[in-house]
């Protein structure tokens, strides 16, 4: 009886082991300055050749204050310093743009495979508004051969829908689900969660902790037994873009900000293929600080055209 009762602990220890999602790493945007650890801005203009936004590091359009990233569009006449007259890419040869706005990535800094993201975000809706949280995988071949997941995309003329989406190719065919929730009120200047649950079986997009996208990865392996979401790494993009699927934007409505409270990234690292990446170093294991929680005072689909 001594020998069952020992056994059976140790089964029922392992099962709790296996099961050890934790934190393995999170932004919370205390500081007053973007952490150069994890993201990089980017200048100009970057993708989306129907978007009309070009993207600046200047602290009207990219800031981290009270609490959050702060993406702030602004209608204004501004030049590209990327700007060839000459060159075959449409995002040097555009020479200027009549909106600013920002657009951080963490390529480079902070990649994954598989875990639990929750982003706390919010909104200020406005004609043309078309802000994004979501990433892009390592695999070759360009997009979206290398995958995309969409934890958010929101559309201005559809103020109380959260579209969510993946893209990727399957034996040279060009697949993007998605799913377009409808909530309750419209999501303008309210904070929500937007998430994603990822295993090896399957994508999870999540709205408010609920569920609204489920794509099971079986789906996207291909003849050859490739999978760009078994395979790849992933990073993460954090932008507000303004036109592209939406509607026009209108210069009255500007300016317009999108803030991110917070990101975090939870794992169980028992799960085979978990990968956490900081700075192109590979993290086994990691263990993260206890993060910081802060208490607020406040509370269509797109077709990426990635470079």
């Amino acid at each position: 009886m001594r020998t069952s009762i020992f056994t059976l602990a140790l089964l029922l220890i392992g099962a709790f082991a296996h099961g050890a999602e934790r934190m393995v790493w999170h932004e919370e945007f205390n500081t007053t300055q973007l952490n150069d650890q994890y993201w990089i801005p980017e200048i100009n203009f970057v993708r989306n050749v129907d978007a009309v936004q070009i993207y600046t590091s200047r602290p009207k359009n990219l800031a981290v204050k009270h609490g959050s990233l702060t993406l702030t569009a602004y209608h204004e006449a501004f030049e590209s310093t990327n700007w060839k007259p000459d060159s075959p890419h449409w995002w040097e040869s555009r020479k200027a743009a009549n909106y600013t706005s920002g657009s951080i990535n963490s390529r480079g800094k902070v990649a994954f495979r598989y875990g639990r993201v929750e982003i706390r975000a919010k909104i200020e809706n406005g004609r043309g508004i078309w802000p994004a949280l979501w990433l892009i995988g390592n695999n070759p071949g360009g997009w979206p051969s290398c995958g995309e997941i969409d934890i958010l995309e929101y559309i201005s003329d559809m103020p109380k829908t959260v579209h969510a989406t993946i893209h990727y190719t399957k034996d040279g065919q060009y697949i993007h689900p998605t799913s377009q929730y409808g909530t309750e009120k419209e999501l303008d200047g309210d904070w929500h969660l937007y998430g994603m649950n990822w295993t090896p079986e399957k994508l999870e997009l999540t709205f408010d902790k609920k569920v609204i996208f489920t794509h099971l990865l079986n789906d996207a392996t291909q003849a050859d037994g490739k999978n760009p979401f078994r395979d790849g790494i992933y990073y993460l993009i954090l932008n507000l873009a303004l036109d592209g699927m939406a509607e026009a934007p209108v210069a009255e409505d500007y300016p317009r900000a999108f803030y991110v409270d917070y990101v975090r990234l939870y794992q169980d690292t028992a799960i085979e293929g978990t990968t956490l990446l900081l700075n192109g170093k590979s993290v086994h294991a990691p263990t993260a600080a206890k993060p910081k929680f802060k208490k607020k005072t406040s509370g269509r689909r797109s077709t990426r055209q990635a470079r």
